[in-house]
């Protein structure tokens, strides 16, 4: 049964803001961008209410030319419902989609589809059979390279999926195979007319890094999850994304943050305050440590992707990247925000010490990496659980301690600021053997074996 949906026009706005998110999802996209082509999948999807299974083509590389240079080709399964979208974006933003009911429920087992795209027609078809053509003249617009896109998402959108339940978790969409024809008109061996030609056929038996890129804490409006690396799974000849609870993690990764005002003309009474998506821009709950015109601030931050910036007097003033260079976060947007990424096995991270205002690494001192920390030493060691860590630093900052197992799990963390480091550590109440001491700051990095036995 196939139903023709009248073309419509989006108003919407290209939002940065994600929901608070519920869920992590799965997302692969080829490293690859392709204009015309013939392109299949077997798959199956998930059929939960709010749940959105994926297969299309989509302009990755359009960078701040959104919507100007919009182009997308879609296979979308909804878990609401049995039906199949199929739909085409253009530029303003705007979409035409055409829905097919097949003779099977997708979400049950897995099926075959194609998307052919040739200029100014797209072709659908479902277990080799053609079920809908678009061949208008707004397909013309259809004229730029798109990438390859699978994902699994719950979407905020209860008259198009239905209303999303968290409780559904976890679930999973099923991917047999990928293959990709040229469009090859003249010398082609395959599809409509024989108009293609098969270069690679990718059955999923592993990762294929030349091919595929995982998203890693990606996200877009409307949607209620993260895609994270660790929702993106090959196993037995398949691909499998994922959707699933957030893993809460009450410990986080130490950041540190600095700026240097040196080249600004503040008052002595002047504070300095960090803000980002971390702490939902508060104004005033976090304020850096001023010393020698270098404000420092650590915070303990969970996996994701973050923003920031530094501000003066509440808001009074911003020191934030300049808009459009090289370290403003999302050079598309209104907003001059640094940026950066905390992966899930992150070492404590130092971010650069931003002179105010500007992308410039504008750290005070200069140290050389081995020289940052000088007259360490630990006592005694073998220990029996109790013992002494001394040292003293070169210059101001924060540095981060912990002590972990050999496995990797830290049983011990705390971040200092003071310049002669005088640490009395109590493990007693930790097993016997060999743990890993770090010390850590934005000059480097330095371990040393910690030996426990009562």
């Amino acid at each position: 049964m196939l139903k023709h949906l009248s073309i419509t026009l989006l108003l919407f706005v290209n939002s940065t803001v994600l929901l608070s998110q519920e869920c992590i999802g799965g997302q692969i996209y080829s490293n690859e961008a392709f204009l015309y082509g013939r392109f299949e999948v077997a798959m199956r999807s998930v059929g939960e209410l709010g749940v959105v299974s994926s297969f299309f083509l989509y302009n990755l590389d359009v960078g701040c030319n959104w919507p100007e240079e919009n182009n997308e080709i879609d296979i979308e399964m909804t878990g609401n419902s049995e039906t199949i979208l199929f739909t085409t974006h253009y530029p303003g933003p705007w979409y035409y989609t055409d829905s097919y009911v097949p003779d099977f429920n997708p979400h049950d087992s897995i099926h075959s589809y194609a998307i052919e795209w040739e200029p100014g027609i797209v072709r659908w078809f479902v277990d080799s059979q053609l079920v809908v053509t678009q061949d208008q003249s707004f397909v013309d617009g259809l004229i730029y390279p798109l990438r390859i896109v699978m994902n699994l998402w719950a979407a905020d959108n209860i008259a198009w999926v239905g209303e999303w339940d968290p409780a559904v978790m976890p679930v999973e969409s099923e991917y047999e195979y990928v293959r990709f024809y040229e469009y090859a008109p003249d010398s082609g061996d395959a599809g409509t007319n024989n108009n293609f030609s098969l270069v690679w056929d990718d059955e999923f038996e592993s990762y294929v890094e030349e091919r595929w890129t995982i998203e890693d804490f990606g996200g877009f409006g409307g949607n209620f999850c993260d895609f994270k690396s660790s929702s993106v799974e090959f196993n037995n000849d398949r691909l499998y994304l994922k959707l699933e609870e957030q893993e809460l993690d009450t410990v986080g990764i130490p950041v540190t943050f600095s700026v240097n005002v040196s080249e600004q003309d503040f008052l002595p009474s002047d504070v300095i305050y960090l803000n980002g998506s971390f702490n939902d821009w508060c104004g005033t709950c976090l304020i850096m440590v001023g010393d020698n015109d270098v404000w420092t601030k650590t915070i303990n931050l969970l996996p994701g992707e973050y923003e920031f910036l530094f501000t003066k007097n509440y808001w009074e003033e911003n020191g934030g990247a300049p808009i459009g260079s090289e370290c403003d976060y999302k050079p598309c947007d209104e907003w001059a925000n640094y940026g950066f990424l905390v992966s899930e096995d992150s070492d404590p991270i130092f971010l650069p010490t931003y002179c105010w205002g500007s992308c410039v690494n504008c750290s005070s001192v200069d140290i050389l990496e081995n020289d940052w920390l000088q007259d360490f030493y630990i006592s005694p060691n073998p220990n029996n659980g109790v013992f002494s860590l001394k040292a003293s630093l070169a210059a101001f900052g924060d540095i981060v301690i912990s002590i972990s197992d050999l496995q990797g799990k830290v049983i011990y963390q705390t971040t200092e600021t003071n310049k002669e480091l005088n640490q009395n550590i109590n493990l007693s109440n930790t097993e016997n053997g060999i743990y890993i001491l770090n010390i850590s700051s934005q000059y480097g990095s330095i371990s040393e074996k910690i030996f426990i036995s009562k």
